[in-house]
Formats: structure tokens, C-alpha cells, sequence
């Protein structure tokens, strides 16, 4: 029975390790198209602009939400959850 757990254990460090990299990326990334969109702003102002504004802005706070909020609560629940199996694991 510990084999499958001590695999279910495994697995979920592997999901919370990817989780980690993945959000450090997705935070540059969005920097990065945050500093490109500044720098452009000024300059762009049409009726493309509007469009695409009414794209970005609802992705913009989605993003900003995931990255400032949400992205450290999934990690911190993966932590709890890995604690308490290696507790149950470990004794």
C-alpha cells in the first residue's frame, strides 16, 4: 500500500515543482508583454487599438489575478497536501 502512496507522493512533487516553474514563467512572460505594451501604448492609438484593448484588458486582469493571488494559493495547497502525506508517510 505505501509503494502506491509513496508513488501518489512522488508525483504530486513532480505536479507542484512544474507548477512552481511554470508560474515563475508565466509572471516574466507577462512582464515582458506588460513593458512591450507600455512602450507601444502611447503611440497606438486607432480604431484597431480598441479592439484590441477590449482583449487585453480582460487577459491583463485574469493574468494579474493568477499571478499576484492565485498561482501562490494552488502551490501553498499542494505544499499542505504534500506535508501531510509525508507525515502519514514518514510517521
Amino acid at each position: 500500500m505505501n509503494g502506491n502512496m509513496d508513488e501518489q507522493y512522488a508525483q504530486m512533487r513532480i505536479f507542484r515543482d512544474g507548477l512552481i516553474g511554470f508560474n515563475e514563467r508565466l509572471k516574466a512572460s507577462m512582464h515582458d508583454l506588460q513593458a512591450r505594451h507600455d512602450h507601444i501604448s502611447p503611440h497606438w492609438q486607432d480604431e484597431m487599438r480598441k479592439e484590441y484593448d477590449s482583449q487585453w484588458e480582460p487577459l491583463q486582469d485574469v493574468m494579474k489575478r493568477y499571478i499576484g493571488h492565485e498561482s501562490r494559493s494552488y502551490v501553498e495547497f499542494l505544499s499542505i497536501k504534500l506535508h501531510a502525506l509525508e507525515r502519514y508517510l514518514r510517521g
